[in-house]
């Protein structure tokens, strides 16, 4: 609906905040279906990574969970799933900034891992006052 170009960065923004759906087309051009995958986490999902995570996984950010969104560990434009382990919880200022660094994620068995700034190694950062302390860090 938009008659003026724009980049491919506003596009990927746009699938990432309100995804897509796939339209599957026949050779003559009739629309045979209409594809929609689950791409926003559902609030039950969601409760489960806010008792994981407890709020903002970035070291040093105190955004409590109510305050975040979840994000896609590996973009759901890319193939990633709407699953508790391809989800953490950011605040908005990190989900805005998290695909510009410097900070990295990543979910091995399902739990979130922060590299970064002062966390040049692979670090859990979940806040959850459920979860037991990582005998890694004290």
């Amino acid at each position: 609906g938009m008659d003026t170009p724009i980049s491919v960065q506003a596009i990927e923004k746009m699938i990432d905040s309100r995804g897509m759906q796939h339209i599957v087309f026949n050779d003559e051009g009739r629309a045979l279906a209409l594809v929609s995958v689950q791409r926003c986490f559902t609030p039950s999902q969601r409760r489960v990574i806010a008792a994981r995570d407890g709020g903002c996984v970035i070291p040093g950010c105190t955004a409590p969970a109510g305050w975040c969104e979840v994000h896609h560990v590996i973009p759901w434009r890319d193939g990633g799933k709407t699953h508790t382990d391809n989800g953490v919880l950011l605040c908005w200022g990190h989900h805005q900034s998290i695909d510009r660094g410097p900070w990295e994620l990543s979910m091995p068995d399902g739990v979130p891992h922060v590299r970064g700034p002062g966390h040049w190694t692979w670090t859990h950062t979940t806040k959850s006052r459920t979860r037991p302390p990582d005998p890694g860090t004290g």
